[in-house]
């Protein structure tokens, strides 16, 4: 008989994150889905050798690492797309990665002005979640300290 840790247990986390970017609506959707590439940090890819993230932004449409060859993962699906306000996916955990869980994410952008953008995410994940804590680190290293960082550093977006 095995034991069960705290990990195999099922449960539901929400992590809410708002991000004030110091560019305008349009400048920061461009950047956040045309130049992922740009952005993404290479210290939070989970394959080996990855090549590239690619976002398809599309319903139906697929956020992932290729790794070449075929080889990769996909981290998300496009589930809604509003542009340029909205996107909402979902994606899945495997064990390897912190699941089996399942992540329903979802970016709205509101421009504040002429010159800045709020950006929300909203993650909700459910399955069999390790430290909560740690996904919240994970979303504000990819959104705080690898988007919001690239994009106000960026040269030519409009100011």
């Amino acid at each position: 008989m095995s034991k069960k840790s705290a990990k195999d247990s099922i449960s539901a986390v929400t992590h809410r994150l708002t991000l004030e970017i110091a560019k305008p609506h349009a400048a920061v959707w461009k950047a956040f889905t045309g130049e992922i590439h740009s952005w993404w940090p290479k210290d939070f890819y989970a394959t080996e050798s990855p090549k590239r993230i690619v976002f398809e932004v599309k319903p139906g449409g697929r956020l992932y690492e290729d790794a070449g060859d075929g080889n990769g993962l996909v981290w998300y699906h496009v589930i809604a797309l509003d542009a340029p306000n909205a996107v909402s996916l979902s994606g899945f955990i495997a064990p390897p990665f912190g699941g089996p869980a399942t992540s329903l994410l979802r970016v709205a952008f509101s421009p504040q002005g002429k010159s800045a953008t709020t950006m929300e995410i909203t993650d909700s994940t459910f399955g069999c979640l390790g430290d909560p804590g740690a996904t919240e680190e994970g979303w504000r290293m990819l959104f705080e300290g690898g988007f919001k960082t690239w994009v106000e550093r960026k040269q030519g977006a409009r100011k």
